[in-house]
């Protein structure tokens, strides 16, 4: 299957509770979350743009890009709750329950402080996520997924620096 990005592999190396390595077909599930998870990008990048260049009211424009981070950032947090409800997994429940709540705590709280600093508490809230996935929870994600992850992060933090860079 072609996409813009190149091609999407068929396979997937997924590391199981065993600690075993083993190759399995891409499912529709992962090819999907690929697919949302890269389309996810286009606020963060169209919105960032649109601040930086400053065509439109930006106060308005920076609030839907606030908003939509919010949003983002609260939902990825709240895999973790799920996740949590597992009887066996690399991390402890009540942690996990607790980081999903904290996270999406931070991130409506982040909509109420100045927004000058909005952007450095947003892209902190994505690298606590992402350290999350990484280094706590590595051994439940494909590594394909934590590939993409990287790359959604890096992308969102540089679209926060960009509308720091034009606040």
């Amino acid at each position: 299957m072609e996409h813009r990005f190149g091609r999407l592999p068929r396979q997937s190396m997924i590391f199981d509770f065993d600690g075993g390595l083993k190759v399995t077909e891409y499912s529709k599930v992962q090819k999907l979350s690929l697919w949302y998870g890269y389309f996810g990008l286009i606020p963060f990048v169209g919105l960032s743009l649109v601040i930086a260049i400053g065509i439109f009211n930006t106060g308005q424009v920076r609030w839907l890009y606030d908003s939509y981070s919010a949003l983002v950032l609260s939902f990825m947090a709240g895999v973790y709750w799920p996740m949590a409800m597992k009887e066996h997994g690399p991390a402890c429940p009540a942690r996990l329950m607790r980081a999903s709540i904290l996270m999406s705590l931070w991130a409506w709280f982040t909509l109420m402080i100045p927004e000058v600093c909005r952007p450095v508490a947003f892209s902190a809230g994505f690298a606590v996520l992402f350290g999350i996935d990484r280094f706590v929870l590595e051994d439940l994600w494909p590594w394909d997924y934590l590939k993409m992850r990287m790359h959604l992060t890096v992308v969102v933090i540089a679209s926060q620096i960009l509308v720091a860079m034009f606040n």
